[in-house]
C-alpha cells in the first residue's frame, strides 16, 4: 500500500514538472512574438533601398482649373507669304524646317507681267521727264503773259497724270523689292525676290521649281517660335475663377515629365456655343528655350488659388485597392526595423506632395524607397 502511495506521488511530481515546463515555453514564445500588424526589414535592406524617415510637413497646394488648348502663333508672329504678281518659280533658297531671317530671299519667280511692268515704268519715266520740261517752259511763258492759258493747262494736266502713273508703277516695283533707278536706266529684271517678312522657321511650303505661282496664293508659311503662345479653351463654369496674371502649368501630348509654364494675358468675351468654352490667351515663359511646335495640342492647369496643408511626399504613399496607407517605423532592434501600416486619407496633389487629411500624429514615416515594400 505504501509502495503505491510513493508511486502516485512520483507521478504527480513528474506531471507538475512537465506542466511547468510547457507553461514556461509558451510564455517565452508569447514574449518573443511580435504584434500581427508589424513586419520587419533589415538595416541592410533599409540602406540598399535608400530609404529615408520623415514626417508630415506643411506644403503649399494650388487649386487648379484644368483645360485644353493649342500652342499657336499670334497674328504678328506668323506670316503666310504670297506673290503680288503671277510667275514661274526659277530658284528656291530654303526648305521646310529651315530658320530664316527677316529680309532673307526665299525664292525667285520669273514673270512676263514683270517685264511688261518694268517696260511701262521705264517709258512712263521718260515721258514724265519730257512733260516736266514742257510744263516748266509753258508755265514760264504763261506767267510772262506770252503763252495761252489753254495750252498751259493742257500740258499741266498731262504732266500730273503721267506723274501719278509714274508713282504708281514705282510703288508696285518697290513692293517687289526691285531697284527702280536701274530700271529707269534700262536695266530690267528677269526675276523678282520673295523675302521673309519676319524671323522664324519655315513651317509650310507649297512650291517646287517650275511651279506657277498665282497672285495672292500663299507659297510658304513662316512662324516665329519666340512669339508662340497658348490658346486655351476654358469651360464656362470655371470662368468665375479665372483672372489675368494667373500662372499656368502645361505639357504637350507625349511629354510625361516635362512641365512648362505660362502666364494668362487675355480672357475672351465670347462663348463657343458648341463646346461651351471661352478662348483665353497665355504667354509662354522662356519660350525660346524650348522647341515648341505651332498648333500642337496641350493640356494645361491654371492656378486659381493657393493654401497650405499637411502633406507627405507622394512617393511615400502606397495604395491597396481603394485605400491608401504609409509605413511607419514602430521600433528598431538589433539592426532590424519593425514597420506598421497606417491608413491615411489623401487630398490634393501638387509638386510631388500629397495632402494628408486628418493625419493625426504621423512621425517616423518612411518617405522614400517604399515602393518595393508595398504590402497587399
Amino acid at each position: 500500500m505504501r509502495r503505491n502511495y510513493y508511486r502516485f506521488a512520483l507521478y504527480l511530481v513528474m506531471g507538475l514538472f512537465m506542466i511547468g515546463c510547457a507553461g514556461s515555453t509558451n510564455t517565452e514564445e508569447d514574449e518573443s512574438k511580435e504584434p500581427d500588424d508589424l513586419f520587419q526589414i533589415t538595416q541592410q535592406q533599409f540602406e540598399s533601398e535608400n530609404m529615408k524617415i520623415g514626417e508630415v510637413s506643411m506644403q503649399a497646394f494650388e487649386e487648379m482649373v484644368t483645360c485644353n488648348g493649342y500652342i499657336a502663333a499670334p497674328p504678328n508672329g506668323m506670316a503666310q507669304i504670297s506673290t503680288q504678281i503671277s510667275g514661274i518659280v526659277e530658284n528656291i533658297y530654303c526648305s521646310l524646317g529651315d530658320y530664316v531671317k527677316k529680309g532673307q530671299v526665299l525664292c525667285k519667280p520669273s514673270s512676263t507681267e514683270l517685264i511688261v511692268l518694268q517696260q511701262d515704268f521705264a517709258e512712263t519715266s521718260a515721258n514724265l521727264n519730257r512733260l516736266k520740261a514742257d510744263w516748266e517752259r509753258s508755265k514760264a511763258l504763261y506767267e510772262e503773259k506770252i503763252g495761252a492759258e489753254k495750252d498751259y493747262k493742257a500740258i499741266e494736266s498731262a504732266y500730273h497724270v503721267t506723274k501719278a502713273k509714274y508713282q504708281s508703277l514705282k510703288l508696285r516695283l518697290e513692293l517687289l523689292d526691285l531697284n527702280t533707278s536701274k530700271i529707269e536706266d534700262g536695266e530690267l529684271y528677269a526675276t523678282f525676290p520673295i523675302k521673309a517678312p519676319i524671323n522664324g522657321y519655315i513651317t509650310s511650303q507649297h512650291i517646287v521649281l517650275g511651279h506657277f505661282t498665282e497672285q495672292q496664293k500663299y507659297l510658304m508659311e513662316v512662324v516665329d517660335v519666340n512669339q508662340l503662345q497658348l490658346q486655351l479653351s476654358v469651360f464656362e463654369n470655371d470662368m468665375k475663377h479665372i483672372e489675368v496674371g494667373q500662372n499656368i502649368a502645361f505639357k504637350s501630348i507625349g511629354e510625361s515629365n516635362s512641365i512648362h509654364y505660362a502666364t494668362l494675358t487675355s480672357i475672351g468675351k465670347k462663348i463657343n456655343l458648341e463646346t461651351k468654352t471661352i478662348k483665353c490667351i497665355a504667354k509662354i515663359n522662356k519660350a525660346a528655350e524650348f522647341k515648341f511646335i505651332n498648333n500642337s495640342y496641350i493640356e494645361a492647369k491654371i492656378s486659381v488659388s493657393q493654401a497650405e496643408a499637411k502633406a507627405l511626399p507622394s512617393e511615400s504613399i502606397l495604395r491597396s485597392g481603394q485605400d491608401y496607407y504609409v509605413l511607419v517605423l514602430a521600433k528598431s532592434d538589433n539592426q532590424i526595423y519593425y514597420l506598421r501600416k497606417v491608413d491615411v486619407n489623401i487630398g490634393r496633389v501638387s509638386m510631388g506632395f500629397t495632402e494628408i487629411i486628418d493625419s493625426g500624429d504621423l512621425t517616423k514615416v518612411i518617405i522614400k524607397g517604399v515602393y518595393n515594400l508595398q504590402q497587399e
